[in-house]
């Protein structure tokens, strides 16, 4: 007896050892491998978006879809990319001091074992306070000390120019995001982009404008696999999938940023590409259904 509950135990043992490699060798929800690029998706905040932001839609519609609440709980996220020769951000969420549950991005990163001073690019989707809020400290020092950061052309010159030359109702926002970026801007530590521009070995930037002037989404491929940050292209996942001709209300261009969505989301259900969103809780495949999209959320092996 005493022997057949000593194999009992050792079996258990043995069990949860592979348990737990098996654990250590496998991509946590918010990470994945995408050829020899380590891809972590980091949630830097949560914030409430209201159905009544949603536009192209009667509301009725859109509650139901939304599971009968007038508003979702949404993630804010930015994703680092570790290649074999750099480490990349993508956006930088919210940051501290806007009283939002916001600003978790530098300690996520030490907790997956990177340092802000290794990140070499970040780029950025577009200037939303949502997503340059940290790149700088509440002092106004850089939080990225050795980093360049990555923008289109387009949302540069929209935002970065004489704030005399903006439209008055959008100069204190560009007043906002000029004192964010002026800390890299002065030490000439941002560099603007062309679309479809290759920014390192195995990662482009791609035009997806309609959210803002020069929104962008950047493509990283590595030994024949394909990862996209979608950036803002997506705020509603509920909704916007099944019914993609739905916009935003804060949309720059409402038509073209439904064009860009279709567009990008038609391209990567039939590439079968990997999605990441700002807006989305998990990295996704999409797939066609009619005028529609099927988003399915990608399994921990």
């Amino acid at each position: 007896m005493r022997t057949f509950q000593s194999i009992f135990i050792i079996a258990l043992l043995l069990l949860a050892h592979i348990n737990v490699l098996m654990a250590q060798n496998s991509p946590a929800p918010g990470e994945r491998m995408v050829g020899d690029f380590h891809i972590l998706k980091i949630q830097d905040a949560q914030i409430t978006l209201k159905i009544s932001l949603l536009s192209g839609i009667d509301a009725a519609v859109a509650q139901k879809l939304n599971g009968g609440h007038e508003s979702q709980i949404t993630p804010v996220n930015a994703f680092v990319v570790k290649t074999p020769q750099h480490l990349i951000l993508v956006d930088t969420g919210i940051g501290k001091g806007s009283g939002e549950d916001a600003g978790h991005l530098q300690d996520l990163l030490k907790e997956a074992g990177f340092d802000a001073s290794q990140v070499y690019l970040i780029l950025l989707t577009h200037l939303h306070f949502d997503h340059i809020g940290g790149l700088t400290s509440v002092e106004g020092k850089r939080m990225f000390p050795h980093a360049t950061i990555r923008l289109s052309k387009a949302e540069s010159d929209f935002w970065l120019r004489d704030t005399g030359s903006v439209p008055a109702e959008q100069r204190e926002r560009a007043r906002q995001i000029q004192k964010q970026l002026n800390p890299y801007i002065q030490a000439n530590a941002l560099k603007t982009f062309a679309p479809g521009e290759s920014l390192a070995e195995g990662v482009k930037a791609q035009e997806a404008y309609g959210h803002t002037i020069g929104h962008c989404i950047y493509s990283f491929t590595s030994k024949g696999q394909e990862f996209w940050c979608v950036g803002d292209l997506i705020h509603f996942r509920e909704i916007q999938f099944k019914m993609p001709k739905v916009g935003v209300v804060f949309d720059t261009n409402g038509k073209q940023a439904i064009d860009s969505r279709i567009a990008y989301f038609n391209t990567a259900a039939q590439k079968h590409i990997l999605l990441g969103g700002s807006h989305l809780p998990e990295f996704i495949y999409v797939e066609k259904s009619d005028n529609s999209f099927i988003a399915s959320p990608v399994k921990v092996k």
